[in-house]
């Protein structure tokens, strides 16, 4: 699994609850249009924006799709029934998902008859659905490593998701433990604690942890995003109503605290619909954004294609993109096993013995999927048959389908990209002094304060059926290609230095400045030439006094 993987586990509801909940009696949708549901919530600059996430393949919910792939895979006999011994090829992913014994227990539970022997099809595809979870993978994509350093959870000393004055002027004593060179600059390689220094070039994953992006479900995940919106928007433990923009749901007290927030999260009033209309083929999914009426004012459509849609939130630019093409990945892993298979096969008898097939068992993991021999030997013959390996691996990687993947990447500025001015991919004392004059036309909401949401950045929203790590690192190669020349700090050189020679010999960093450890002078001299008193010395500063 991908180290920067996120998982948010998302509880079934019964069907009763969809009764008795007028919240989610909302969400239900006509029968025509069967989809399977979930809340995200965008932490848009001036307020959090509340999406019913819709979610269907092939015109039907996910997780029925999944189970009925699974369900026309196991059924080896075509008969429309599985036995004990189909009910066998259920893989240990997908008993493990849903929290399954094995065959006894799905004919007791499945099948509403003493001592049944099998299932019906559709029985068991209806079984199995609500077994699955609503689960979503939310994946940041790789950046090129100086677009990728998330400055902003590093000098956010209260954690409430906003850069302000103070902490940004404060920034150079909170960053100071991080300058490992000592040079009084803060570059790439020293913002990211955890970067190996041998791959500088190499693309990086930010944190999916400060991505504005969440999705709330149940009570628990509910308070989770409840704690989250009152440390951004909120103030002391309580959040302003007027902040959530829930004109349906109108709450009488001006203030919210915790557990009141969590009840309204529980039971929102949706500002957007998004339909995510995924298919198996690739190329035919769609998506469809509705904005309610109550959010025209803040949320606008600026782009609508087929198979994305753009939005504005708050001036938050967000495209959400539909991913579908299930059939090309298992494609694509048929071939990398097939020829796999060829390779190992060494008496070329077009099957693999127990010996042999140890040398399978590397790609098959590397695709997604999990399986000894016993348990791929589909007939129990002894011998593994390039289908039974294809077989397999499609039923084993419907337990990674069966998740939502939601892949985030981030467009445009960021925090460090603003204040590097000269863009040499590190930080010096007087950029991040001068960084308030900068972010000012950043505070949309004019709290004093930026958020990375206000600093134009855009983030694409891919959404699709979960993938193999096959299939989902063949992106990350591609990013980090695209990164190779995105290296570390760049020095100009004493030539590339403005001022006297003096002056140029004295900036041992090369930032443009002269701090005071770098002078060679007394303390009072360097005083006398820093005119501005701002503790460092300008090339312009040093070029009124001349050659000493």
């Amino acid at each position: 699994m991908h180290p920067t993987l996120f998982r948010i586990m998302i509880a079934t509801v019964h069907c009763a609850a969809l009764a008795a909940s007028p919240v989610l009696a909302q969400r239900q949708t006509p029968s025509s249009v069967q989809t399977d549901h979930a809340t995200m919530i965008i932490m848009a600059p001036m307020g959090p924006v509340i999406a019913d996430l819709r979610i269907s393949v092939a015109k039907i919910p996910y997780r029925t799709w999944v189970s009925r792939f699974v369900a026309t895979q196991m059924d080896v006999d075509k008969n429309g029934r599985l036995d004990s011994t189909e009910l066998a090829l259920l893989t240990e992913n997908l008993r493990r998902l849903g929290n399954i014994s094995g065959p006894k227990e799905i004919l007791a539970s499945a099948v509403d008859e003493a001592n049944a022997t099998e299932v019906p099809v559709k029985t068991f595809t209806e079984w199995l659905q609500t077994r699955l979870p609503k689960s979503f993978d939310l994946i940041a994509q790789p950046q090129a490593a100086d677009d990728a350093v998330r400055l902003t959870s590093l000098i956010d000393v209260n954690l409430d998701a906003t850069i302000s004055d103070g902490e940004l002027q404060e920034s150079l004593r909170t960053l100071r433990f991080r300058d490992l060179d000592n040079d009084e600059t803060f570059s790439v390689s020293e913002l990211m604690p955890y970067r190996d220094p041998r791959s500088q070039n190499s693309p990086i994953s930010p944190d999916v942890v400060n991505l504005p992006f969440f999705h709330v479900t149940d009570e628990a995940s509910a308070k989770l995003a409840a704690e989250r919106i009152i440390g951004r928007y909120g103030s002391e433990g309580t959040l302003a109503t007027s902040v959530l923009r829930q004109q349906n749901n109108p709450e009488p007290d001006p203030c919210i605290d915790l557990d009141k927030l969590v009840a309204i999260l529980q039971q929102p009033e949706f500002h957007l619909t998004i339909d995510v209309k995924l298919s198996d083929r690739a190329g035919t999914s769609d998506i469809d954004v509705a904005i309610s009426s109550s959010a025209e004012s803040f949320c606008r459509t600026t782009d609508d294609q087929f198979g994305q849609t753009a939005i504005v939130a708050d001036g938050l630019p967000l495209k959400i993109v539909a991913r579908g093409g299930g059939a090309n990945n298992r494609a694509v892993t048929r071939g990398f096993l097939g020829q796999t298979f060829v390779m190992i096969d060494g008496d070329k008898n077009q099957y693999l013995d127990e010996t042999e097939f140890a040398g399978i068992v590397g790609a098959m993991q590397q695709s997604g999927a999990n399986g000894d021999f016993a348990v791929v030997d589909q007939n129990s013959d002894k011998m593994v048959t390039r289908d039974e390996v294809f077989s397999f691996v499609e039923r084993d990687l419907m337990a990674a389908a069966s998740r939502i993947e939601v892949t985030v990447k981030q467009d445009g500025k960021t925090l460090f990209s603003l204040l590097d001015a000269n863009q040499d991919r590190r930080l010096s004392a007087r950029e991040i002094k001068s960084g308030t004059s900068i972010l000012q036309k950043y505070d949309l909401n004019g709290d004093g304060a930026f958020a990375e949401t206000e600093l134009g950045t855009e983030y694409v929203l891919t959404l699709g059926l979960g993938r193999s790590e096959l299939r989902r690192n063949s992106g990350m190669m591609t990013m980090q290609a695209m990164s190779m020349n995105s290296g570390d700090a760049i020095l100009p050189g004493l030539e590339g230095l403005d001022g006297p020679e003096w002056f140029r010999r004295m900036d041992r960093n090369q930032d443009g400045d002269v701090s005071v450890r770098e002078f060679l002078g007394t303390s009072t001299q360097f005083a006398a030439l820093d005119t501005d008193q701002d503790g460092l010395m300008s090339a312009s500063e040093a070029e009124a006094v001349g050659e000493p």
